[in-house]
């Protein structure tokens, strides 16, 4: 699921390209065999279009001990 092609993100309010208003990230969690990742997704809150998503961190599933910097 991680690759070198997906973003590491901090999921912080940013401003939408579009409308100029605050977006802040909603977070998910999915989980897939022993990870869980957890994302990041901004939508611009007038239209509902879709700005930007990222990986915030990667979890192992049993203890849910960050192990971002091992799935690199």
């Amino acid at each position: 699921m991680l690759n070198k092609y997906m973003d590491i993100v901090r999921p912080i309010r940013i401003t939408s390209p579009i409308s100029g208003q605050p977006v802040e990230p909603k977070i998910q969690e999915r989980q897939y065999g022993d990870k869980i990742y957890v994302e990041a997704y901004w939508n611009d809150p007038a239209s509902g279009a879709f700005i930007r998503k990222g990986m915030v961190k990667v979890l192992d599933a049993k203890t849910r001990e960050d192990i971002t910097s091992q799935c690199r």
